[in-house]
C-alpha cells in the first residue's frame, strides 16, 4: 500500500489518533479506504482506520475475528491489534503489509485469489442464517432503491430463485473480496486486506465477488483472469447459488450509491445488471 502526504488527513482521523496515542505520517493512495499510516509510541509503523459511526465498532470486531481466524492458519492477512470506538467514531489498528495494490488483474493473481478464497472454507467458529438474512436485506433494498422495471424483473427472478439455494452458514465470509483489497509483489499476492466486515456464512460470496468485479469492470482485469474466476465460480456454484449471490450484490451496490448519489443509482444498476444478466437468468 503507498501511502502519499498530498492528501489531507480528515480531522475525525485527527481527533481518534489523538486520543489513542498515535503520530499520523500519511494517508494511502489505495487499498485500504480511509486509511492512515501512524506511529505507536514506541514508533511500530500500524495502519489506522476509522468511520464516522461507534456502532460499527461491532462489526468491526467481528471481522478482526474472522481475520485472525485465517491468520491462524497463515493465511496473509494483517494482524488486526485493536478495535473500538470514541464518542464519535469506530477505529481498527493493525499491522502494515508490504506490496502495492494491483492496477490490473492478471490470470496469475487471479489464479491465486481463487485458491486464497478457497481457504475462507474453514470453520469460522460462528453460524449465521446467511440465506435468509441477504434476501431479507436484498428485498429491502429493492423496494427502497428506483430502478427500471426490467432490471428489478432479474433481481426479482434472482432472489425467487434463490429462496431454494443451500448456503453455508458458517464459513469465514471476507465480505468485498476483490483484486483492489489485494496486495502484490511483482505478480505475487502478498496480502488480502480490509476485514472490517467479514464474518460467518458461505465462503463462495467471496468467490462471487470476484467475479462480480471482473464482470462489472473488465476494463480492470485481463480477459484471461476473468474466464479463470468465472470458471471457478461455474464449478463451486450451483446456478441458484450463483443468481442469489449476485444479486445480493448489485443491490447491496446499488442501495449504497443510492445513499451518496440518488441520480446516478437506477443508471448504474441497469449497467450492472446487463453485465451479470447471465448469471442471474
Amino acid at each position: 500500500m503507498s501511502p502519499t502526504g498530498d492528501t489531507e488527513v480528515d480531522t475525525r482521523v485527527s481527533a481518534v489518533a489523538d486520543e489513542l496515542g498515535l503520530a499520523i505520517i500519511r494517508p494511502f493512495t489505495s487499498g485500504m479506504f480511509g486509511a492512515v499510516l501512524v506511529a505507536t509510541a514506541d514508533g511500530q509503523e500500524q495502519v489506522l482506520k476509522t468511520a464516522a459511526d461507534p456502532a460499527l465498532e461491532r462489526v468491526w470486531a467481528m471481522g478482526a475475528a474472522m481475520a485472525a481466524r485465517l491468520h491462524e492458519e497463515g493465511y496473509p492477512n494483517p494482524r488486526i491489534t485493536g478495535v473500538g470506538a470514541t464518542r464519535t467514531a469506530a477505529w481498527s489498528l493493525q499491522e502494515r503489509m508490504a506490496g502495492e495494490v494491483p492496477q490490473r488483474l492478471t490470470a496469475g493473481q487471479a489464479a491465486q485469489l481463487v485458491t486464497l478464497a478457497g481457504r475462507h472454507n474453514t470453520d469460522s467458529g460462528q453460524r449465521r442464517p446467511w440465506r435468509d438474512d441477504a434476501i431479507r436485506a436484498a428485498r429491502r433494498w429493492l423496494a427502497e432503491t428506483s430502478i427500471d422495471a426490467a432490471s428489478a424483473a432479474v433481481l426479482v427472478a434472482a432472489l425467487d430463485h434463490g429462496e431454494g439455494a443451500d448456503l453455508l452458514d458458517h464459513t469465514v465470509v471476507h465480505g468485498d473480496f476483490h483484486h483492489g483489497n489485494s496486495l502484490i509483489e511483482d505478480d505475487e499476492i502478498v496480502a488480502v486486506i480490509d476485514w472490517d466486515i467479514a464474518g460467518p456464512g458461505d465462503w463462495r460470496f467471496d468467490l462471487v465477488m470476484l467475479a462480480f468485479g471482473c464482470a462489472v469492470r473488465p476494463q480492470t482485469c485481463e480477459p484471461a483472469a476473468a474466464e479463470l474466476v468465472t470458471e471457478a465460480v461455474r464449478s463451486e456454484c450451483p446456478s441458484e447459488v450463483a443468481a442469489l449471490m449476485m444479486a445480493c450484490q448489485v443491490l447491496r451496490m446499488i442501495s449504497m450509491l443510492a445513499v451518496r448519489s440518488p441520480a446516478t443509482a437506477a443508471r448504474a444498476c441497469s449497467r450492472m445488471v446487463a453485465a451479470l444478466h447471465s448469471w442471474m437468468v
